[in-house]
């Protein structure tokens, strides 16, 4: 269904994915990799999972300072 609204559905996500390792800096799995840099990648890792953390929860909470907000002024 999705090839009669867009045809080059799958070529258009291989292009993305493409470009996106190469802004990344992004090595192949099968590179090998060393010690330093699989220490460096983890912590990035890391670094990137708390601050989505962090994100994910601070929206939370305006979403549910909003969803208070209205309850309240309903009453």
């Amino acid at each position: 269904m999705l090839d009669t609204h867009s045809p080059n559905l799958a070529e258009s996500i291989r292009i993305l994915v493409h470009n996106s390792d190469e802004k990344h800096h992004r090595i192949a799995a099968s590179a090998p990799a060393g010690k330093s840099q699989t220490k460096c990648r983890l912590r990035n890792r890391q670094v990137r999972e708390r601050r989505t953390f962090q994100a994910m929860f601070a929206f939370g909470l305006l979403l549910g300072g909003l969803e208070l907000f209205i309850v309240l002024h309903y009453l």
